[in-house]
């Protein structure tokens, strides 16, 4: 009954997963028709799936449709006849002018117009093969009287990629986008990101904010661009060397203004000249004599006054310079150089002929020679570059005192490994010793049930042959009872028979 059972159970088992994979290669499978559908379009595409009997999914909100592998053609054929996006929704593009508006505004116009450029951008974008969907979104700057005040359109590019773009296709991507969006947009004001959030092109920020996004990534990639430059001078000239450069921005702006006052055009001249003097005459005539002096001659001792003056006045216009000088967050502070460089070695012979090599280190010609190597090729920064040089051996194993230590660590090294080792080995025989020593005192613990004698058999006579034949028969005739009554039957009916003879 179990047997019959099991392979009952095994039968239903196997029909249901016939039945099953039957019924799952029947049903159709159903791939995406049309995807990010806005509700207008979804109710189109619904409606026109019901009224050509064409089975549909829809997912997402209705933002995606999808109908079974056979139908696809059929249904994008349907779709298509009725200008309904195939695929991935679209924005509509100059189609939007096919239908006259009698009232509209010039607003209304344009933005119409821009709308329709966007559609035609994402139909072109669309037709790169490494692209699987794009939307773009421009918002374009009202125009100005002046062109001083006039402000940059910008756009913002998405793109679902089916692999990664080289610096050449970004570029060629920023570069339509901008040609399409008008006279003021340009390729600085295009942003260009993808579905995964990555940054492929991003509008230069002024400040430090172009060099990297973050101080830290700024620091550790000019240190690292100094150091493999240093690091590859170092190779040419077969010179085993350690480099570390570090690097102090300055990451503050700085502006700085100077006013310089100097003398200016001439505007007037003024001139004054005065002249005053004095001259004694002494009485003429006869020496000695003190009269009939001439008439308008002075007295003895009388003065001649003459007055001249001299005067000039100039009239300048100060003029003056002034000099701003901004200096922007980026710029190297000071260089660091570190550089730990192998020196000269000398080979020799010990008095027993072995050969030695001692290490000299650096020379000070040869060390000031890295250091100018070192400043040429790190730069310098708004102070002077510093470098620091430690030779140092980089072949250590070869060196004599080396060797020595060495043997020695290595012996040490085998002493401790031969004492780790019996160590070990001890503590494992310790082990083994006391898990005997606890089974032998939990053996003498145990007490051991006593064992039950066995009851000696007890034989009866022995039957005789007249016996066990009679019990043969009676054996016999209980069988034939069971199975042939019919015979039995007819053997007592004989011996009746004969008994009645007797």
């Amino acid at each position: 009954m179990s047997a019959r059972i099991n392979i009952v159970l095994a039968g239903l088992l196997v029909a249901a997963l016939v039945g099953y994979v039957a019924f799952s290669s029947a049903r159709p499978t159903y791939v995406t028709l049309s995807s990010h559908l806005d509700a207008a379009e979804a109710n189109q595409i619904i409606s026109i799936l019901s009224d050509n009997r064409i089975p549909y999914q829809h997912r997402d909100g209705y933002a995606t449709v999808q109908v079974p592998g056979h139908q696809l053609s059929n249904a994008q054929l349907l779709l298509a006849e009725a200008n309904l996006p195939v695929g991935r929704g679209k924005l509509p593009g100059f189609e939007l002018f096919d239908q006259t508006e009698f009232l509209t505004s010039q607003s209304l116009q344009d933005i119409k117009f821009m709308r329709a450029i966007q559609g035609e951008l994402q139909r072109q974008l669309n037709l790169f093969d490494f692209v699987d969907f794009s939307y773009v979104h421009i918002r374009e700057a009202r125009q100005e009287l002046f062109a001083a005040e006039q402000l940059p359109s910008q756009a913002a590019v998405t793109l679902k990629l089916n692999r990664r773009l080289t610096a050449r296709e970004i570029q060629g991507i920023v570069n339509i986008v901008a040609s399409a969006g008008g006279a003021n947009l340009s390729a600085n004001n295009v942003t260009v990101a993808t579905t995964d959030g990555e940054i492929l092109h991003a509008p230069r920020e002024e400040g430090f904010a172009v060099l990297a996004g973050n101080k830290l990534e700024y620091i550790t990639a000019l240190e690292s661009q100094r150091e493999a430059k240093l690091r590859q001078k170092l190779e040419e000239i077969g010179v085993r060397a350690t480099v570390s450069v570090s690097a102090r921005i300055q990451f503050d702006e700085v502006e700085t203004t100077s006013r310089q006052v100097t003398d200016g055009a001439e505007l007037s001249t003024y001139n004054i000249a005065t002249n005053i003097s004095s001259i004694e005459r002494l009485p003429e005539g006869a020496p000695g004599a003190l009269a009939n002096v001439p008439e308008g001659m002075v007295t003895p001792g009388g003065t001649e006054m003459l007055e001249e003056t001299l005067e000039e006045i100039i009239n300048f216009e100060p003029s003056y310079t002034l000099t701003t000088t901004r200096t922007d967050p980026g710029d190297v502070a000071k260089y660091n150089v570190s550089m730990i460089i192998e020196g000269e070695y000398v080979d020799g012979v010990d008095e027993d002929g072995n050969p030695t090599r001692e290490y000299m280190g650096l020379s000070e010609a040869r060390r000031e020679a890295f250091i100018a190597l070192a400043r040429a090729s790190v730069g310098e920064g708004l102070e002077e570059t510093e470098v620091t040089i430690h030779d140092h051996p980089f072949d250590v194993a070869r060196l004599t005192v080396t060797t020595q230590i060495m043997d020695e660590v290595a012996a040490e090294r085998q002493r401790e490994w031969l004492m780790q080792t019996g160590w070990t080995v001890v503590q494992i025989l310790g082990i083994l010793v006391g898990f005997f020593l606890v089974r032998r005192f939990l053996k003498r613990a145990i007490e051991h049930p006593k064992e039950v004698a066995e009851e000696e058999s007890w034989e009866g006579p022995s039957a005789s042959t007249e016996d066990l034949r009679r019990q043969d028969v009676a054996i016999e005739l209980a069988r034939l009872s069971s199975h042939e009554p019919e015979s039995i039957a007819a053997l007592l009916r004989t011996w009746l028979v004969d008994e009645e003879e007797d």
